[in-house]
């Protein structure tokens, strides 16, 4: 498969920082009792994550505004992804910490505001093993103190989609595919998920999802999955005759492996040029001679090295 940086956390914000995708996802997947609380029409994107900087490998986060039906105020609808194999019980506890950050963000963006803004967490899990950890934070400690009045106590919503048939995936027809890459991705229902997006590719085409749209999702599969899946995939759409979308997302493929080829190569020269720097500076080569014959300061020096990966400091 391809390697691209953090795919599902691309895939997870390119599609659902949409708030029409957002909204066809929450208000179709929340138990009814919160999906009636709110104002879909309303829900807006908040700019900004929360995530702590060392998960960003297992987790993505998206923030939104809605309003609250019954109060008409605006509440803060905070959607964490969790994609790792396996889930953990810590998301609570995280989740508190994240929400304790969304409302210093903001009383630092809202001083005059006199009170916080409720936040309504949600869970968004996407693994290989379904997800076997309470919902409630106060059942992180032990049982004898749960009661007692200084123990924080709030429920995330959990959206488990290890516990649904690709049939089963709701919203636009974007989000839809996000989901069932997402699905495939971990190996679940793949044939299935194949089979569904194949019809739905046409569907997002002819919906006036744009080439970059499509690309997205042709990105993350790419990503995550081998040749032979991506072939499967590509002979699915020919059975639905859709052979152009078969067609675009190989042309797709090709440019990225391209793209990859050319950085490899640029990568490669710049490296030759670090060693070449370091070699001079090892033999005692003073800064003014590297900087006539390479056209490189101290200063040049240490930014070339922070943009090449693998450079040894």
């Amino acid at each position: 498969m391809t390697d691209l940086h953090q795919p599902h956390d691309r895939l997870f914000r390119a599609v659902f920082s949409d708030a029409d995708e957002a909204a066809s996802l929450l208000r179709t997947a929340l138990p009814d009792t919160i999906r009636e609380s709110f104002e879909w029409t309303t829900l807006t994107p908040v700019e900004g994550t929360f995530v702590d900087e060392e998960l960003h490998g297992s987790e993505s986060d998206l923030l939104y505004r809605v309003r609250h039906t019954a109060t008409g105020q605006a509440v803060s609808m905070y959607l964490l992804l969790e994609h790792q194999s396996s889930p953990d019980r810590w998301p609570r506890l995280r989740l508190l910490r994240y929400c304790c950050r969304i409302w210093e963000a903001e009383r630092r963006d809202e001083p005059g505001r006199p009170e916080l803004r409720p936040i309504a967490p949600v869970v968004f899990y996407q693994g290989a093993r379904g997800w076997s950890h309470s919902t409630e934070f106060a059942d992180l400690f032990g049982e004898a103190a749960r009661g007692l009045p200084w123990v924080p106590g709030f429920a995330h919503e959990l959206l488990d989609q290890t516990t649904l048939e690709p049939d089963a995936v709701g919203g636009g027809p974007r989000g839809r595919i996000a989901q069932l890459l997402m699905m495939a991705a971990f190996d679940r229902h793949l044939d299935a998920a194949l089979r569904l997006t194949a019809r739905l590719l046409p569907l997002l085409r002819r919906g006036g999802g744009g080439v970059d749209a499509r690309r997205q999702l042709y990105r993350y599969l790419l990503s995550t999955q081998d040749r032979e899946v991506v072939r499967r995939l590509r002979e699915a759409l020919r059975h639905q005759g859709s052979e152009e979308e078969g067609d675009e997302m190989m042309t797709y493929a090709q440019e990225l492996l391209a793209e990859g080829e050319a950085k490899g190569r640029a990568e490669g020269e710049t490296r030759k040029q670090i060693e070449m720097v370091e070699g001079l500076l090892r033999a005692g080569v003073t800064w003014k001679v590297i900087e006539a014959a390479a056209g490189l300061d101290a200063a040049g020096f240490e930014a070339l090295k922070a943009q090449s990966p693998g450079s040894g400091s």
